[in-house]
């Protein structure tokens, strides 16, 4: 059974598990129904492990406010944040008639270290306001929230502008994530609301600024202390020495450059389902018989492998009797060590050992149940085409990380070409039509009748016996009625000759065309594959002939493009917020100088965990732009207040960086911790979210760091460069009094 594309899997798994004892009711005696694969089963684990991660995440992110605060009261205003927020975007989902799956969760999980980021923010503020500047609670609160109102408002707007475009992604690109982005762009516009409304009202009720403190609290605050006196001072050496601090951003870049061009590409890292699939193709022409015998060898290889619960078998798949399929069902991920490649490993090479049979076992993709590698090559000679195929497919089974190659082109299948002799048979009296009546009903067989028994009907198929039917020359036995109803033999008006012919003619684009399919071998990316295919090509390929993609391999092209184009749409729109909002369009480049630091974080922590550019990871980094632009926005908004206040720049920024430290660390430690969980998951349906963790923790981490120095120093830079360009205008612009008549 195979749902609609609107259907809901889950739904309709349950559905028809439940229908199950009444159809098993009406079955004849010994006949049985079993569950051999249900989709749906993958479906709830990941689910199942996406919910245990979110409330992980909840408690995590909680934990580390309390470390920082090591207040109770403190700890409940933003802990207050992530139930409000969470479930107030669980309407917003509702509403939207969006469903809770894989990635609307991944949305709320990546959402759990955002919304409390303005709450701490806020209150931190409040706090400071009561302890530092001796304000009353209700005071501190008004304050603190007026002081800080700016800052929140614009980092929720960059966070939505950089969140949006997802939701506006066409293709399996936009259906994945359309409900991802708006899931994560309605979260932070509630957390913010949240945090300019709730947030402030419980700081004025329960926050209080105690009058002791115990052992503990004296211990890490030491340490809290320690680091921004520290920081303090190598801010001031980076102020000193600002040159250096550009050239290692330079140097960053380079090195972001250096990491990209020797990372591996994807379309989505490959998953275990629980499950995978086995092939057998038999040669061309062969029986039912041979197909079903040697297919039975390979279940016998199932039967034997460690982790395999059950597997069922199809022979004659797709309507052709060489081919076979077997879906082996592998035992629950928490009762097994191994993952289904590992067990892949294990299987095909017995597969190999098998003659007579090309047998391959696959991990399926994660849309469809097709090769990955799809390639194809179109030429409008189709005699050329069949040339080049041969030379393709060998030069493709040369490499390395490409398994199971094969092309639905193939000239193999052999045939049989009966040449009818029109003027010896019209002599002989014998028509066309009853030759090919002959042929069909001794050979193919034909219905001739039909009879009935126990209210039953049979059909009567007259045909002849296997083995009167087995070779070439058993045709030449055959009789067909001639001029006076004499019998004739049929090589006496026909010529047969043997030989091979294609299975099918494919055409893609009105051209024709075949297609390359393949396999990878575990290390071996679709990237790679594609690459090393269109070199082959380049060499190769005859004048008038093209290549194209399809499947996933096409996926991988397109998704690239597209996401490459929303990560410089978010650059583009989030430049223009800012500037907006700031009324300058030199602090918004400014705040926008800590995303190629979070890139080149990201890519440093994929190449260093073995992983790839993939949809996941690229998505991770669209993330970053929002997510690293708040503490540079913290950063600059406190420093243009303090230079209204008559700060010089320098002395500005030095303030704002040291009071600043403390809300930009807990917000970023708060993000990494909710994160974490995303890149250590463990279970269904975590492999393919890793490397979104990997990217953001990495990206965050890199740029938290240095964003701290390169932000400030970037600051001071073009600040006085618009005073050298601005100033001497504004000197030879400015009125001169003239006396009024």
């Amino acid at each position: 059974m195979v749902r609609q594309s609107r259907a809901n899997l889950i739904q309709i798994s349950d559905n028809i598990i439940s229908e199950l004892p009444q159809v098993r009711e009406a079955l004849p005696p010994g006949v049985s129904l079993d569950v051999a694969y249900d989709g749906a089963t993958f479906v709830r684990r990941s689910i199942q492990e996406a919910q245990e991660t979110l409330v992980l995440a909840a408690i995590l992110v909680v934990a580390i406010i309390f470390i920082f605060l090591r207040n109770l009261r403190a700890t409940i205003i933003p802990g207050l944040a992530i139930p409000t927020s969470i479930t107030a975007a669980f309407g917003l989902l509702f509403f939207l008639g969006f469903t809770i799956n894989n990635l609307t969760l991944l949305a709320l999980i990546l959402a759990m270290g955002i919304v409390v980021d303005d709450a701490i923010i806020v209150m931190e503020n409040a706090y400071r306001h009561q302890e530092q500047l001796g304000e009353d609670p209700k005071s501190a609160a008004i304050n603190g929230t007026r002081e800080i109102a700016f800052a929140v408002i614009a980092t929720t707007v960059a966070l939505v502008a950089v969140f949006s475009p997802l939701a506006f992604l066409t293709g399996t690109t936009g259906r994945l994530f359309n409900e991802f982005g708006i899931a994560l762009a309605g979260a932070v516009v509630i957390s913010s609301f949240v945090a300019l409304t709730l947030t402030p009202m419980l700081c004025a009720k329960i926050l209080r600024v105690p009058k002791s403190h115990g052992p503990v609290y004296q211990l890490l605050e030491r340490g809290f202390v320690a680091i921004a006196d520290r920081y303090e001072t190598t801010l001031h050496l980076a102020m000193r020495h600002r040159a250096i601090v550009v050239g290692g951003a330079v140097a960053t870049l380079g090195l972001a450059a250096l990491v990209f061009g020797n990372l591996k590409r994807e379309f989505i890292p490959p998953e275990d389902r629980g499950f995978f699939i086995s092939f057998a193709i038999a040669p061309e022409g062969s029986s039912l018989e041979y197909t079903d015998g040697y297919q039975r060898q390979l279940e016998n290889i199932l039967g034997n492998t460690e982790d395999i619960e059950m597997y069922f078998s199809i022979v004659g798949w797709g309507g052709r009797v060489n081919s076979g399929i077997m879906f082996a069902r592998l035992t629950d991920w928490d009762e097994r060590e191994r993952s289904v490649q590992d067990i892949l490993q294990e299987v095909q090479p017995q597969y190999f050992a098998i003659p007579g049979v090309m047998a391959f076992a696959s991990n399926p993709p994660a849309f469809g149940f097709n090769s990955p590698v799809q390639f194809v090559v179109r030429h409008p000679d189709l005699e050329q085409l069949g040339t080049t195929m041969d030379e393709f497919v060998a030069r493709a089974r040369q490499i390395p990380g490409l398994i199971n190659v094969d092309t639905d082109l193939r000239v193999i299948k052999p045939e049989l070409t009966v040449v009818y002799d029109r003027d010896r048979a019209e002599d002989l009296g014998v028509t066309i039509r009853d030759l090919s009546v002959t042929l069909q009903t001794m050979l193919g067989g034909r219905r001739i009748s039909t009879f009935t028994r126990q209210n039953k009907i049979y059909d009567v198929i007259a045909q002849l016996l296997p083995e009167e039917r087995a070779t070439p020359s058993d045709m030449s036995g055959l009789y067909v009625r001639g001029r006076d109803g004499s019998l004739v033999t049929l090589d006496a008006v026909t010529s047969i000759t043997e030989g091979v012919g294609p299975r099918q003619l494919n055409r893609f684009g009105r051209v024709p065309a075949f297609t390359l399919s393949a396999s990878l071998a575990p290390g071996f990316t679709l990237g790679e594959a594609i690459d090393s295919l269109n070199a082959v090509s380049d060499e190769i390929l005859p004048a008038g002939g093209s290549t194209a993609l399809a499947g996933e391999s096409r996926e991988l092209e397109e998704s690239g493009t597209a996401l490459y184009f929303v990560f410089a749409l978010a650059l583009v729109v989030v430049f223009m917020v800012l500037a907006a909002q700031f009324e300058s369009l030199i602090h918004p480049f400014t705040v926008l100088l800590s995303v190629p630091l979070a890139v080149t974080g990201a890519l440093v922590a994929l190449l260093i965990t073995g992983s790839t550019l993939n949809l996941y990871s690229q998505i991770g980094m669209i993330l970053l732009i929002g997510i690293v632009t708040k503490n540079s926005i913290l950063l600059v908004e406190y420093a243009n207040q303090l230079k209204k206040k008559g700060l010089s720049t320098v002395d500005a920024m030095l303030q704002s960086g040291k009071i600043r430290l403390r809300p930009i660390l807990m917000t970023s430690v708060a993000t990494l911790i909710a994160t974490a969980p995303i890149a250590l998951g463990l279970g269904a349906g975590s492999i393919s979210r890793r490397p979104l963790g990997y990217a953001i923790v990495g990206g965050l981490l890199f740029s938290t760091v240095l964003t701290l120095y390169l932000v400030p120093v970037a600051y001071v830079l073009l600040d006085a460069l618009k005073a050298k360009v601005f100033k001497p205008h504004l000197e030879t612009t400015k009125l001169e009094p003239v006396e009024a008549r």
